[in-house]
């Protein structure tokens, strides 16, 4: 492979290098599998994709939960005209039925209504007046409590936006997602078009936008038609096989007892590793042949056997799931989870077990297509309010930039939206960067202290330094203890906050 080549392919997203790697190691595949999706006859039913129906399940047992919204704030320095602003969010929104979707079940069975009359609304909030020390705090608060403002699915548009004024040529845009409707991809497809729809609209010209080729719709109605007969026996059967017999719960060393019915108040523990551990990262993935994601895993999954003395640990880790090209521009949510099973044994080297878990992985990238509502039917575990079914610890790597938006003459700068949720146990994202890896530690605020969050995330950082440094040590003699100085809470915040 040559120098180029590799370069390309470390900067691909982690979800674009899984669908590479997955269509590299697929011997064969259905003929089917390389139909078209079709778009929908007006008499077509329009039911619920397979994700959006477990979160519309979710919301008939808590209505109005907000522990699926997303919110994504951005601080806007430059003239912007609010107005066109607003028209160009409207474009979006006529562009992508996901949207300005529904769920009603008049008749018990939940189906996709596309709103045909509409509107969608960007309020400016004034935060001009107040004094300048205490715009920060004010500017908070309302991010949080807008970003966990329930959404009615079946009345309200998908998606809202809300402009905070902060100076004559500041301001932060705030926009609020239900995962119902977007997904980790679906928010880059937004911020493409908006950027191509806001300067069009100034200059009097159409948008240089394509046609999409399909809707939300149609393909919720081709996967619920397409996952029958054998290719639904085929991706069960790996499935069935994979998880048959795992742990239904992780025991890990809790500071509180697990409360009776799952609660979902969550923190953030951010922490950064340097640069000389993410060059570390890339040149032991190239000489084992693996992914950085793998290597990463690898080093989390070391970190909560030697932590919780596990030995079959069970990871979610979520990707695009978008093999298909119609899918790439589409606003939806199309991501799945997977569950990567790996059996770890102190005497086992951290090489060695990066090569279970690269088989664990390549394995599930195979079997994407399943998705994991479907697997939870297939095994069928007790189900138990108190944690989530077949893993409670979530793992995501992200290698490339978070993309942003881009207005002309305007400067656009993340800003931090933490809702207070955590939908597992425990949850990490890693970002590997040239300037070094930083990340943050998600966690369950009903189970876990920040202090608990610290510690772990300063061994898995120690652990993984040492598993770079001697990949043929065995997992049980690698370095594990805190080092000093990461007692407290305050890891660096240098990470953004990116979701599936």
């Amino acid at each position: 492979m040559s120098g180029e080549l590799s370069r390309r392919i470390e900067g691909l997203t982690p979800e674009k290098r899984a669908l590479l790697e997955a269509h590299l190691l697929r011997r064969r595949a259905p003929a089917a599998d390389d139909d078209t999706i079709p778009r929908r006859s007006p008499g077509d039913p329009a039911p619920l994709s397979f994700s959006q129906l477990r979160l519309w399940f979710l919301d008939q047992w808590a209505p109005g939960d907000p522990t699926y919204n997303a919110g994504i704030a951005l601080r806007l320095d430059g003239p912007v005209d609010v107005d066109r602003l607003r028209s160009a969010l409207v474009r979006v929104a006529e562009r992508h039925q996901a949207v300005r979707t529904v769920f009603r079940a008049p008749a018990g069975t939940p189906a996709q209504v596309v709103l045909e009359d509409w509107t969608l609304d960007l309020p400016v909030v004034d935060l001009n007046g107040l004094p300048a020390q205490r715009q920060p705090a004010e500017l908070a608060d309302r991010l949080r409590a807008e970003s966990r403002r329930p959404f009615d699915l079946a009345a309200d548009l998908m998606l809202r936006a809300t402009l905070f004024r902060l100076a004559p040529e500041r301001a932060v845009l705030l926009l609020v997602e239900h995962h119902i409707a977007f997904d980790g991809w679906s928010d880059a497809i937004l911020f493409r078009e908006l950027a191509e729809i806001y300067p069009a609209l100034g200059a009097g010209r159409e948008p240089l936008l394509p046609e999409l080729p399909v809707q939300y719709t149609d393909f919720a109605l081709w996967q619920q038609r397409r996952l029958t007969g054998p290719r639904l026996e085929r991706l069960t059967g790996y499935w069935r096989q994979q998880l048959a017999d795992a742990p239904t719960l992780l025991e890990l060393p809790l500071d509180h007892p697990r409360p009776a019915v799952q609660t979902f108040a969550g923190a953030h523990h951010y922490f950064s590793l340097g640069p000389e551990l993410a060059v570390a990262v890339t040149a032991t993935s190239r000489a084992e042949a693996t992914t950085a994601y793998m290597t990463l895993l690898t080093a989390f999954v070391a970190t909560l056997h030697r932590w919780a003395g596990c030995t079959d640990v069970s990871v979610g880790t979520p990707i695009a799931n978008r093999g298909r090209v119609e899918l790439e521009p589409l606003i939806g949510f199309f991501s799945n989870t997977l569950v990567l099973r790996v059996r770890v044994a102190g005497a086992l080297s951290f090489a060695a077990l990066l090569g279970r878990v690269k088989e664990s992985a390549l394995g599930a990238y195979e079997h994407q297509d399943l998705p994991f509502e479907k697997v939870v039917e297939t095994l069928a575990p007790p189900r138990n309010p108190s944690h989530n079914p077949l893993f409670q610890v979530n793992f995501r790597v992200q290698t490339a930039p978070a993309e942003s938006l881009a207005l002309p003459g305007v400067t656009v700068t993340p800003v931090p939206v933490d809702v207070g949720f955590s939908r597992f146990d425990l949850a990490m994202e890693v970002q590997l960067r040239p300037e070094g890896l930083a990340g943050y530690l998600e966690y369950n605020a009903a189970l876990f202290e920040p202090g608990t969050a610290a510690r772990l995330a300063a061994r898995f950082g120690h652990l993984l330094a040492d598993a770079l440094a001697r990949p043929d040590a065995p997992v049980a003699e690698l370095a594990f203890a805190t080092p000093p100085g990461t007692e407290s809470d305050g890891g660096v915040r240098g990470a953004r906050r990116r979701r599936s």
